[in-house]
């Protein structure tokens, strides 16, 4: 169970209607630590973790607290101390089908060699019974819903850096993925393509059967895109902060910041990270063998 209690915010319309049963993702008792010069780092301690199919939900919380670490043992990319991680009710031990992830450092993460077209295609190469002609139609219909369509045969060089994490978005989707996991997506754009790409994934969340798990050091970006907002603290990390965000769908850029439910939700949520912050200084933060971001 969580540990702290889900505060609801009322919507003035209501959410996308959504199934909501039971977790497709849930990490129980999961333990992560890791030895440095013979010293114990905890990342997480005997941490529970559940997210609702269909549903929105975004990590923040301070830098080096676990959040990327957990979307990576979650997306079954690194494995745990000790625990367990279901997804769909059966034990995570390795990356699960039906589960994408898409890196922070889209650049690197998509070829340079292939055009979209051919990068969006990369994950149906191995998959059985699909024809060429099948496969260039599914991955034209992805191209099209991120905003790509006449720049199939551009390499990624020859693409600005929202289009290519556009391409890395068309890329995760063309699998058709149950959840789809982000870890800072929009970190290393400027603000106006950031805002584009954040409606983008809107528009993909509420078009597509799809849950998100998003990880964000941005409180305003989980508050904006998210049904539910998580918050973590410093390592070991327990959650100490779980909002569910009734606002509206579809969200506006302008309004849906500018309502009184955004502001108190923004203000809960930043004031207890920047609390915890406080609380530890800089210089007393622990060494670590990898900085879970």
């Amino acid at each position: 169970m969580l540990r702290n209690s889900v505060r609801e915010f009322p919507a003035v319309a209501p959410l996308p209607s959504r199934p909501h049963e039971a977790p497709i993702l849930a990490a129980s008792g999961i333990d992560q630590r890791f030895i440095v010069k013979g010293r114990t780092t905890t990342v997480f301690d005997a941490f529970d973790f559940a997210v609702e199919e269909g549903s929105f939900v975004s990590i923040v919380g301070p830098s080096g607290c676990g959040k990327s670490t957990l979307l990576k043992l979650m997306a079954g990319l690194e494995s745990a101390s000790g625990g367990e991680i279901l997804f769909k009710g059966k034990r995570v031990d390795q990356p699960p089908k039906g589960v994408i992830y898409v890196f922070q450092q889209y650049n690197k993460s998509i070829f340079p060699w292939r055009t979209v077209l051919e990068n969006v295609g990369f994950g149906l190469e191995h998959q059985d019974g699909l024809s060429r002609a099948s496969r260039r139609e599914q991955c034209q219909e992805y191209i099209r819903l991120v905003g790509l369509e006449g720049y199939e045969s551009y390499y990624p060089s020859q693409l600005s850096g929202g289009m290519q994490q556009r391409v890395a978005i068309a890329r995760a989707l063309v699998c058709k993925p149950d959840v789809l996991m982000m870890d800072e997506p929009f970190s290393a754009v400027d603000a106006l393509t950031r805002a584009t790409l954040q409606q983008l994934v809107l528009k993909i969340w509420q078009s597509l059967p799809v849950t998100v798990v998003f990880v964000t050091h941005d409180v305003d970006e989980a508050v904006y895109l998210s049904s539910r907002v998580v918050s973590l603290g410093r390592a070991p990390a327990h959650i100490v902060d779980d909002v569910r965000i009734a606002l509206p769908y579809p969200r506006d850029a302008v309004r849906t910041r500018s309502d009184a439910r955004y502001i108190a939700a923004r203000e809960r949520l930043l004031s207890r990270i920047l609390a915890a912050e406080t609380a530890c200084p800089v210089d007393a933060k622990p060494e670590r063998a990898e900085q879970p971001a």
